[in-house]
């Protein structure tokens, strides 16, 4: 059979197929050894005395020396890739890898694109970079089909199996690699099948990590990435992308609010001293103190037993707030307009028991109050209330790689890839391979 084929096409030697670099001089020592190693096996048929390996040192051997280049001269083909022999193939990355793998067993870019959760014309990039690379054609494309060509063929053969086995090294270093998920109160229910996508992408474990902290264990180093409720504190040196919306909801307790008594609750004729009427205290006065707390008292009565709530009736009413991982504060409502701050507390733990026990109401995002249920607790659904923000977020600089893979893949999904124009897919479809 006839070796000599045109340049970007396989050649069936005993290399395989060529490896074009962007060393000129060491591609050129290639094509003269190429050239003497066929001189070497023709002459080889002629002396039954010297075996085709020899033939090919002797040649290789002579090629070099006639070309100027001792054996460890740098122009040589074996320098040429290095003592490990990846140098010539600096820019084949896994992705490229990877992205063949995916066409050459769908035998289809769409398909393969769906398999990778990538965009097709991103995929068409990816191969044929690593054709570019390899200075071979490893697909031959159709408007119907997705063939393999013999080096792309040859490719696959070998990489199939090594790929996984090359992953399997990777992790062993450290053993199997986890990624910690910082978060407060809840995970939203949204996280679960992002991190089922990164687990089956990265092969690494997801451990969830509560911590009752303003950025849920990440300024401490127990998390690698987190899952943050309310606005980002300015500031917090953090890169976010939002993953959702939660509604909002209100929690009130069962038995009268305290710091909404009568003032004969009192046995000395004044209301019970609570954190509320510290502060009325201070800013008003006593006899203030005493209204304000007969009219909140009325106005808890009014709503006690209402089951949907506007969220501007709330300003009207003590509020409990959780000033450590809490979405809630007085400043979402307008100026004038905000509720009166009658406790706070630490945790949702705190807070929960404070709603109970009667010290305000409470607000908090929908699905983290429906999962804590509590017997002194009813909850009301607001109206016009601002929903929760709901974001992932990880350190500006030198984050986890993992924590990064993880951004990147929600990113993807908050903002995928938009589908193709009919005209332009059908455009594509008549001119050739793009759209396979």
């Amino acid at each position: 059979m006839n070796d000599d084929r045109g340049p970007g096409r396989e050649n069936p030697g005993r290399a395989g197929y060529t490896l074009r670099t962007a060393d000129s001089r060491g591609a050129a020592d290639t094509r003269r050894t190429t050239d003497t190693r066929r001189t070497a096996r023709a002459s080889g048929s002629a002396d039954t005395g010297h075996t085709a390996d020899r033939a090919d040192t002797a040649s290789a051997a002579g090629a070099t020396a006639g070309a100027g280049h001792g054996p460890e001269s740098p122009g040589s083909p074996d320098d040429l890739d290095g003592p490990d022999g990846f140098a010539a193939f600096d820019g084949v990355e896994l992705r490229h890898l990877r992205g063949f793998l995916a066409v050459a067993d769908e035998r289809s870019f769409t398909h393969a694109a769906d398999r990778l959760r990538t965009g097709q014309p991103a995929l068409t990039r990816t191969v044929r970079a690593l054709e570019t690379a390899l200075g071979t054609r490893l697909l031959d494309r159709t408007t119907r089909r997705v063939e393999l060509t013999d080096a792309g063929r040859r490719l696959y053969d070998d990489l199939a199996p090594l790929l996984p086995r090359l992953a399997a090294a990777l992790r062993s270093p450290a053993g199997p690699a986890v990624l910690r998920l910082g978060f407060t109160s809840l995970l939203p229910a949204a996280c679960a099948p992002l991190t089922a996508d990164f687990e089956a992408a990265t092969g690494a474990g997801v451990r969830l990590v509560r911590r009752d902290s303003p950025l849920a264990g990440l300024e401490t180093g127990e998390s690698d990435i987190v899952v943050l409720r309310g606005d980002i504190p300015p500031g917090a040196g953090l890169r976010t992308i939002l993953l959702l919306h939660e509604p909002r909801i209100a929690a009130l307790s069962r038995t009268p609010l305290r710091a909404a008594g009568h003032a004969d609750d009192h046995p000395h004729g004044h209301p019970r001293n609570h954190a509320a009427e510290h502060a009325g205290d201070r800013a008003t006065g006593h006899a203030d103190t005493r209204s304000g707390s007969a009219a909140m008292a009325a106005a808890v009565r009014t709503v006690a037993h209402r089951r949907v709530l506007d969220w501007a009736e709330l300003a009207d009413l003590p509020l409990v707030v959780n000033t450590v991982t809490g979405s809630t504060t007085p400043d979402l409502w307008p100026v004038g307009r905000r509720p009166r701050l009658a406790c706070t507390a630490g945790n949702f733990d705190e807070w929960l028991e404070a709603v109970a026990a009667g010290h305000g109401v409470g607000v908090a995002p929908e699905p983290v109050a429906r999962r804590h249920t509590h017997p002194g607790i009813r909850y009301v659904r607001l109206k016009n209330a601002p929903p929760v923000p709901v974001h992932l977020a990880l350190p500006a600089r030198d984050a986890h790689p993992l924590a990064e893979r993880l951004f990147a893949l929600a990113e993807r999904r908050a903002h995928p890839a938009p589908a193709a124009h009919p005209e332009g897919a059908a455009r594509a479809a008549r001119t050739g391979p793009a759209g396979r």
